[in-house]
Order: C-alpha cells, then sequence, then structure tokens
C-alpha cells in the first residue's frame, strides 16, 4: 500500500529535534546519516520509514551522549517551527481549546505522532502515540513528545505546567531522578500508554493571548495547510480500510490501533471531517465495487470476500442500494 511520501525539509519535528540535539552539542544531519536509515533530506519516505529514522536519530543521540535522558532537553522556543499551528495555539481560548487543536492538527506538525484529550472525573488525561516502523521506537521520542508539550504550554500562557503523574510504557531506569526534575511529578514507569495527568484547573486557565477571531481565522487557515499536505485524517483511515478491506468486515478497533490512536480518537476525528468509520467503508467498498465490476474477472462470490462482505447476500443488497442493480447485472464478463 503506498502512503502519503514526505521530506524531512516539510517536518516540523525535525526541525524542532534538531534545536534539541544542537543544544546537546549534537548534528541532527550527521545523527540522520549515521541512523541506519537510508534517506537523504530532501528523498521522499513513507511514514513508517520517517519514524525509523527518527527512531534512528534518537538512539544515536543516547549511545553519543550516553543519557537515557536526552529526550527531556526542553528547547528554547517550542512552538518555533509549527508555522500557522503556532498561531493557532497562541490564539486559542485556554489550555485545554490549544491542546484540542494541536490533537487535531498534529499530523502538521509531524506524521509519526498522534494525541489524545480526554477528560476524566476531575483530571484531563493526554495520550500520545507514535507510528511504529521496523524498529522499536525508543523511550527517548516519547520524552521529546512530552517535554514539547509541557513547554508549549508553558510558553503560551507563562506558568509552568505540572502533571499530577506521568505514565511511561518503558522499564524503570536506575536513576529516576531526570524524569521526576523534568515532569516535576511522580513518574509511573510500565504503564499500559503513554500519558499525562493534569488538574482541570489548569487545563482551564486563560491563554493572554488570546483571540478568538483571530483563532477563526488560524483554524481555516490550519485545515487549507493540512488539505494542501493531503493529510486529512480520512484519507489515512481510507488508506488503511483499501489495505484490509479484503481480511473481513473492518472494525472500528483494528483501524485505531493500526494508527496508533483510541477509539475514541478515531471517531472524533473523522466527525471533525465530517464523517463516520461506517461512512468511509461504506465509501470505499462501492469506489472498488465499481472497478471490479467494470472488469468483470471475478466471480460474485469473490468479490463478496474481496470486499470484505461475510456473505454474498450482504453484497448483492449493497449493489441495489449503490447502484440500483443487482451485482449479476452490472457485472462485465469477457
Amino acid at each position: 500500500m503506498a502512503i502519503k511520501s514526505f521530506t524531512l525539509s516539510q517536518i516540523a519535528w525535525y526541525r524542532t529535534m534538531s534545536d534539541a540535539f544542537r543544544q546537546r552539542g549534537l548534528n541532527a544531519d550527521d545523527l540522520l546519516a549515521k541512523s541506519g536509515v537510508p534517506i537523504g533530506p530532501t528523498d521522499e519516505m513513507d511514514v513508517h520509514h520517517l519514524s525509523d529514522l527518527f527512531s534512528g536519530m534518537w538512539e544515536q543521540a543516547v549511545a553519543r551522549t550516553n543519557d537515557p535522558g536526552i529526550g527531556l532537553t526542553r528547547v528554547g522556543h517550542p512552538l518555533a517551527a509549527f508555522g500557522v499551528v503556532s498561531h493557532m495555539l497562541l490564539s486559542s481560548t485556554n489550555v485545554l481549546a490549544a491542546a484540542k487543536c494541536l490533537s487535531r492538527f498534529a499530523a502538521l506538525v509531524s506524521p509519526t505522532f498522534s494525541m489524545d484529550v480526554v477528560h476524566e472525573d476531575k483530571v484531563y488525561v493526554v495520550s500520545f502515540a507514535i507510528s511504529g516502523g521496523r524498529r522499536p521506537v525508543p523511550m527517548q521520542r516519547f520524552d521529546f513528545l512530552a517535554s514539547v508539550f509541557l513547554a508549549g504550554a508553558q510558553w503560551i500562557t507563562g506558568k509552568r505546567l505540572v502533571p499530577n503523574v506521568m505514565y511511561m510504557p518503558f522499564p524503570e531506569p536506575a536513576d529516576t531522578t531526570p524524569w521526576r526534575d523534568a515532569y516535576g511529578c511522580h513518574v509511573e514507569f510500565n504503564a499500559s500508554s503513554f500519558r499525562g495527568e493534569f488538574k482541570a484547573c489548569d487545563f482551564e486557565q486563560a491563554i493572554p493571548t488570546s483571540d478568538p477571531a483571530i483563532a477563526d481565522m488560524c483554524v481555516r487557515m490550519t485545515e487549507q495547510a493540512a488539505q494542501e499536505l493531503g493529510e486529512h485524517f480520512t484519507g489515512k483511515v481510507r488508506q488503511m480500510l483499501t489495505k484490509i478491506l479484503h481480511k473481513g468486515d473492518p472494525r472500528r478497533e483494528q483501524v485505531a490501533e493500526m494508527l496508533c490512536i483510541s477509539e475514541r480518537t478515531l471517531q472524533r476525528r473523522l466527525s471533525e471531517e465530517g464523517t463516520s468509520f461506517a461512512e468511509l467503508v461504506d465509501a470505499v467498498r462501492r469506489e472498488r465495487a465499481e472497478r471490479m465490476l467494470a472488469r468483470g474477472y471475478l466471480s460474485v462470490t469473490e468479490m463478496a470476500c474481496e470486499l470484505g462482505f461475510s456473505d454474498p447476500s450482504n453484497f448483492y443488497r449493497a449493489c441495489k442500494r449503490w447502484f440500483g442493480l443487482s451485482p449479476s447485472s452490472l457485472r462485465v464478463t469477457q
């Protein structure tokens, strides 16, 4: 399956990482060359290749500094490379609104990660997920995500944002002091996912530069930027459905896992783009059905299987709904 391709020059996150490496006396281009992933700054890659590249760079950074906590490095200006996204965050009403905007447009910062913001009881939980490739994702990449998020929140509010607790799905290091100092809270290792729990009052604090009119304008500009880059979330889901459709009726949880996000995030982001999982499954099936019926080299039963229908009769009913005719009537025999 072809996945949307990228060049490093397009990735804001690469520039943000480069800033952090520079603070530690490291050169991003050198780390790039030694990452073990053959790629150049202008070469194209898919999201899994890009993820492996970032993982290799952080692995190199740890090896050269002998510092497993290097991902906690805070950049001088955390939002400098974010372009219009930074203006959108600065003009948001409060930290919660900014976090939700960042969650919605995370792919503009980097196609390799996603985040989710959920209200639970009296706290907000921010979860981060990173798309994997062929190599494991090192802890430092998650640390850097959290570091930039916290530094960005402090930059737009003027106040330090301190979690109640941070959860990390990695073994506990021999010395946890760097993590406790960086996050300012208890850190729970060996957790099920990477997430931070925050006080509701901290997420509801106003942003001094908030401006509803500018925020609306920035959201429109960000939506346009996402469209121009082909990074609509709907497109990603369509790609996943195309890959798995022949294996049976697609399930939301299956696609969410492939995208490294929760089902709730999957549903929310599709809703934001004016569609739903069921509508996308139906649309992808119809498009593929049209192509297969026109070619006519498969039997009706074979086509039903390729489209993930558990019973040919379901394919029959879908064809009547889509085209007003049965698949046998539409099928062009060779």
